[in-house]
């Protein structure tokens, strides 16, 4: 397959987030959805972990499915969303963690 190059892509990846279960006493839970990850370029990748979590969600995130409210109803993809989700410490450091999945595992198969 040839190499296309493209100035803006982005591409979906699994994340998965482990909040305190609110049912079980010390005992965490997994909740799994999908975040459309963008590629950066090398020096914005390196600039990447100087950003505050807002700033930096902005940059990777160009949109996500399987997520709900308390009503179980989609959360869609918006800036306002992402600002209000930037504010979940649970929800930041699982995106982070599968964003650093994401270019790690590209890494290795090179």
């Amino acid at each position: 397959m040839s190499f296309i190059r493209k100035k803006v892509s982005a591409y979906p990846w699994p994340v998965e987030v482990r909040k305190p279960s609110e049912e079980v006493a010390g005992e965490f839970e997994t909740h799994k959805f999908i975040v459309k990850f963008k590629r950066l370029s090398k020096k914005a990748l390196n600039e990447f972990t100087e950003k505050e979590d807002l700033e930096a969600l902005q940059k990777i995130v160009a949109g996500w499915s399987d997520i709900k409210d308390e009503d179980g109803k989609d959360i869609v993809f918006s800036p306002k969303a992402l600002r209000e989700m930037a504010d979940d410490i649970d929800f930041v450091n699982g995106v982070v963690a599968a964003f650093t999945k994401f270019y790690a595992n590209a890494d290795e198969k090179n």
